[in-house]
């Protein structure tokens, strides 16, 4: 069912548009690092150089700091939904799960997946391929058991992509901090003078990536909180509790994955692509070791 259903031209078009959704967030937040970074890094290093510029440094870090708070952040937000509902709906599909209005709202419109799908199939960059989301052996299982293996591998591998950009995130910071400072005090930077001209111009940088760090890590630690919550969903399935109780619980499980989907901060495709290929091969042998218990105790029940 699940390695079917998977692969259905309906399926494959939904994550194409969720991609391509997910994409389009991240070139917002892209534009979101791009103002606070290293044009804030510029324009700190040219203040240690023109002192003179220090006025327009500190407008422009207030500037950019409203417009990231008013406007870059609820457009990310509004397009991150609908990716997490586009999400949704793939996965309620193929893991046999009903749509809960109550916690997602209402399904994703047609013509939006149609719209996003089109537009990933056009892109000129090449993303690994979405057919196989999930590893196909879990139809080796009944499916109110493999859908929890489902489920555990989408907790297990978004923890460990986040905890790992969450580090490079605030090394950077560190980094950035310890190279201003430096100059600051070969300079003979008083207070006053740090405050204005680096400071001020500095922080929408430093904001961005303290926030990115934080909140990376919040979401790891949420997932790692839902992976525990599965495999303690998957020992129940396998002692022989009832069907109908694990389908349930697996629905509760689904609507805090698409919570956190929702509040999630977002992941650079070019760091996806890049740890697809290691994490896919960790992710596929724990799923195979879960199907080897699995088989061993049904066995043996």
């Amino acid at each position: 069912m699940i390695a079917t259903e998977q692969n259905s031209d309906r399926q494959l078009q939904r994550l194409g548009a969720q991609r391509q959704l997910y994409s389009k967030g991240k070139t917002i937040f892209g534009w979101q690092v791009f103002v606070s970074g290293p044009i804030a890094v510029v324009s700190a290093f040219l203040v240690l150089a023109f002192p003179s510029l220090k006025g327009v440094a500190a407008c422009w870090g207030v500037l950019v700091t409203l417009a990231d708070l008013f406007w870059l952040t609820p457009w990310q937000k509004r397009v991150k939904d609908e990716a997490a509902r586009v999400q949704e709906a793939f996965d309620c599909d193929v893991l046999d799960l009903p749509w809960n209005g109550l916690k997602a709202g209402k399904r994703p419109d047609a013509e939006l997946i149609k719209e996003q799908s089109d537009q990933y199939e056009r892109r000129p960059d090449k993303m690994p391929p979405v057919n196989n989301w999930y590893s196909p052996s879990v139809s080796d299982l009944p499916l109110y058991i493999g859908r929890i293996a489902c489920q555990r591998s989408n907790c297990w591998w978004d923890s460990k992509q986040r905890r790992r950009y969450a580090v490079s995130v605030i090394a950077l910071v560190f980094i950035v901090l310890l190279v201003v400072l430096s100059l600051s005090v070969g300079k003979g930077f008083t207070i006053e003078d740090f405050v204005l001209r680096i400071a001020a111009p500095l922080s929408p940088a430093l904001l961005l990536g303290i926030r990115q760090f934080s909140e990376q890590m919040e979401a790891a630690a949420r997932l790692d909180r839902l992976k525990d919550h599965s495999e303690q969903l998957w020992n129940d399935a396998l002692s022989g509790r009832p069907e109908q109780e694990m389908t349930a619980r697996s629905r509760n499980l689904q609507d805090e994955i698409l919570e956190n989907r929702r509040k999630s901060p977002l992941v650079f495709d070019r760091i996806f692509k890049r740890l697809r290929p290691s994490y896919e091969l960790q992710m596929n042998f724990g799923v195979d070791e879960l199907i080897a218990e699995a088989k061993q105790k049904l066995t043996l029940n």
